[in-house]
């Protein structure tokens, strides 16, 4: 068993995990304690790693089974379980899925069974005057519930949201150009407003504006403002981590736990290029 060691950041999220190298594999021992972290801190990153896409894929799959993206076009042609992110262009046409992380969100909300985790890992990380560019924020969704006022948590219990793959109002950077077809094999879903983690059982928000169109039983004028005020809430300066990427860092979230965006502060030709897997999850309670 290899002796690991859990750094966790300043934040309310986040921790590196040191002294693990996937290439060589690892046993359950240590995937165990690197999956009760995960649970625990919400994000997790291991530094300096060198793995192919293989290996990534066989790490993912130790957490569960690996769920295909919409946006399929964008996988690795020999493997559809990697989705390539990147603004890399080839002969004009992007390589990856350039647009990705654009706007906060938890991932695939608007699936009946949303993933449990993502994991990017660092192939190219763009640079200025030495300094990473591309830094991904999370925000801790389960601390902005605890901080709620207990009048806001009665409010909230036991409510729905209807989750929408194709809502109007997504604040993207670059409107994503939907399909027919990736629209009809969305439908729109309902999860609850505050959802439990399904080991821990701690409790988070589960809602986002431009992605929530409503809630069940409440009306427009009253879901809708309500939606964004806990949106709001979720980003507060106070729950995020920042992550600032450097090549080889294998990081992965918990979709229960919190929420995420990657603001593009790099343009073409400055080259970011990552590997995604993402882990399915369960209906969430």
């Amino acid at each position: 068993m290899a002796r690991i060691e859990i750094v966790p950041s300043d934040a309310p999220i986040g921790a590196e995990i040191r002294g693990v190298d996937l290439s060589k594999g690892i046993d359950d021992a240590t995937f165990a304690e690197i999956d009760e972290a995960l649970s625990e801190h919400g994000v997790i990153f291991l530094s300096g790693q060198r793995v192919t896409p293989a290996q990534q894929v066989d790490f993912s799959r130790r957490f569960g089974e690996l769920e295909v993206n919409a946006f399929s076009k964008f996988a690795l042609e020999d493997n559809p379980a990697v989705l390539v992110v990147s603004n890399i262009k080839k002969d004009g046409k992007d390589i990856g899925y350039a647009d990705a992380g654009s706007h906060w969100h938890t991932d695939m909300s608007y699936t009946r069974t949303p993933p449990r985790l993502t994991m990017l890992y660092a192939v190219e990380v763009p640079l200025k005057n030495g300094q990473p560019l591309g830094d991904t924020w999370f925000a801790s969704a389960c601390a902005a519930y605890e901080d709620l006022p207990p009048d806001l948590k009665k409010k909230i219990d036991g409510k729905r949201a209807v989750h929408r793959f194709a809502a109007k109002e997504r604040g993207v950077k670059k409107p994503v150009q939907l399909t027919a077809d990736q629209i009809a094999k969305n439908p729109d879903v309902i999860h609850p407003v505050v959802r439990s983690h399904p080991v821990t059982r701690r409790k988070a928000l589960y809602v986002r504006k431009g992605e929530c169109i409503a809630i069940e039983a409440m009306p427009e004028e009253e879901a809708l403002p309500l939606i964004a005020e806990l949106s709001d809430r979720i980003t507060r300066p106070e729950y995020i981590y920042r992550h600032k990427w450097k090549v080889g860092d294998l990081l992965m979230w918990d979709n229960a736990l919190v929420q995420h965006w990657a603001p593009r502060d790099y343009e073409w030709p400055d080259r970011r290029l990552m590997l995604r897997t993402t882990v399915n999850g369960s209906v969430p309670f």
